[in-house]
Order: C-alpha cells, then sequence, then structure tokens
C-alpha cells in the first residue's frame, strides 16, 4: 500500500500509458533513442523520489544514471502484458535508492541517523530539472499528500516515513524504536487505510 502515495502523485505522468509500453518494446530491441525518450519523461520525477530518500543531491544525480543504466539492462524483464511503466521504474527506483542507503559506505557517509523524532521527510517528487509545467502539477499533488499526511496521527505518519523513506522492515522499526512489533503493523496499516481514503477523495486524477 506504500505505493499508493508514489502513484497518486505519479498518474499525471502516465497520460499516455500506451507510448511508454512502445518506448519499452523499443528498448527491448536495444533502441537507445527510446531510453532518452524515457528519460526525458521520467528523470524529473524519479530524480525527486531519490533525492527524497538520499537526501544528497550527488548521490541522488549518480544514482539517476545508474537507474536507466539498469532499466537498460533488465527492460526484458519488464513484462509488457502486465502493470505499468510507471510503477516498473518507480520500484526499481526505490529498491536501487534503498540499497544504496544501506550499502556500508554510504551509511558511513551519513552523518545522521533516521529517528522517529525527526522533522517530517516527506519530501515532494519534483525537482529542479523537472519541466515547470510537470512542477506545478507535482508539487499541487504534493502539497494535497501532505495535508493528507497531517490528517493522520503523528505515530501513524512516522513509522510511514521510516518504512518508505529507509526501507526498514516492520520488525526493525520495531526493534530500532523499541515499539511492539504488533504496534508497528497496527500504526502502519491503519495509517494507509486513512492516507487512502484521504486521498481518494481528496486529488482528482
Amino acid at each position: 500500500m506504500l505505493f499508493f502515495i508514489l502513484t497518486t502523485i505519479g498518474k499525471i505522468l502516465t497520460k499516455d500509458e500506451e507510448r511508454d509500453r512502445e518506448l519499452m518494446a523499443r528498448i527491448k530491441t536495444r533502441d537507445t533513442s527510446a531510453l532518452s525518450e524515457l528519460y526525458d519523461n521520467y528523470n524529473g520525477l524519479l530524480f525527486g523520489l531519490i533525492l527524497s530518500i538520499l537526501k544528497k543531491r550527488e548521490e541522488a544525480e549518480d544514482l539517476l544514471q545508474e537507474v536507466f543504466i539498469k532499466i537498460w539492462q533488465n527492460a526484458e524483464k519488464f513484462d509488457l502484458e502486465r502493470g505499468t511503466v510507471y510503477t516498473w521504474v518507480v520500484t526499481l527506483t526505490r529498491n536501487r535508492s534503498i540499497d544504496r542507503l544501506r550499502s556500508k559506505v554510504y551509511k558511513e557517509q551519513k552523518k545522521q541517523s533516521t529517528s522517529l523524532d525527526d522533522e517530517d521527510v516527506f519530501h515532494p517528487l519534483y525537482s529542479e530539472e523537472s519541466d515547470p509545467l510537470e512542477n506545478t502539477i507535482l508539487k499541487e499533488r504534493a502539497k494535497k499528500v501532505h495535508q493528507a499526511l497531517d490528517q493522520i496521527s503523528e505515530k501513524q505518519k512516522k513509522v510511514l516515513q521510516v518504512a518508505y523513506f529507509s526501507g526498514m522492515s516492520q520488525s526493525e522499526i520495531s526493534e530500532e524504536f523499541d515499539i511492539p512489533l504488533g504496534t508497528v503493523k497496527t500504526r502502519m496499516r491503519d495509517g494507509m487505510i486513512k492516507l487512502k481514503e484521504l486521498l481518494t477523495k481528496g486529488i482528482e486524477l
């Protein structure tokens, strides 16, 4: 259910899923121009997602390039008959970001650890590199997501943030922050149910 937030914001970028599927089909045939087109369509959103997780622009820029290399290398793994290109590239991007965040080298570079008492870390998924119109739309979507997050309890909000942006499992959150596992599960479940309800009503797609 954590993908619901990203999906809600990102649907504005999937107006032409057939176009994206065609691009993926061309990438499978090793058409470099198709990869360039996919990059133009998604680099802004994916950069914003990576930056939201890593918090460092240089790291985010480096990983963005790595993500598109992976898309090129793993294009055969995308099933044109299942799912959307958007979901596939976002999943790949988030996984690579979490891997980088958890890597030993990056952990040594990172000076402050995630805390349930940190300030709000749900950053909007847009960047300076995005198209101005796209940024305007994404900023408005991000604002609505923030508003929805403000309507769930602080405890629910924090466990969701830690789980999403740090990639921590429920058991890891329980151990790290000394919260009963059952409580973590309840907070995450109730928080996501409430978010889904608020976003479904509050964001016109």
